[in-house]
């Protein structure tokens, strides 16, 4: 964990936002249905529609998106947390130049200054 790069640290949090768009959303839970299951003849399985297979994280990406969200992003004041999640979500520099109220080349210098600083953090604590 020493060895830890600006590229290795970009590349994780496009992963970690990745994750966060798998993972299944929080909700209130749902009443339970009393009614009999209903049973299927083979025929029946055989012209239903497939359902689509849902993609799930595996545990690695899991914890990853874990670390990212537990002690990375700590690390940084509201803003930057906010420049770096967007950024990793892929939200284009122009969007976010109008959203943040300044030039791209402050906001990709304010980027890179998040990115060390959660680069520092983890040297610090590791």
């Amino acid at each position: 964990m020493a060895d830890i790069t600006i590229e290795k640290i970009k590349q994780d949090l496009e992963t970690a936002a990745y994750v966060d768009r798998l993972l299944p959303a929080v909700r209130a839970p749902k009443y339970r249905c009393c009614m009999p299951d209903i049973i299927y003849t083979p025929q029946e399985i055989v012209f239903m529609d497939k359902r689509p297979l849902k993609v799930r994280p595996n545990q690695e990406q899991i914890s990853l998106w874990e670390q990212v969200m537990l002690e990375w992003l700590p690390i940084l004041s509201v803003d930057e947390r906010r420049l770096v999640w967007k950024r990793a979500n892929r939200i284009p520099w122009k969007l976010l130049c109008r959203e943040f109220g300044v030039s791209r080349q402050m906001l990709a210098l304010r980027h890179e200054k998040a990115l060390i600083k959660i680069q520092y953090g983890c040297l610090k604590c590791h």
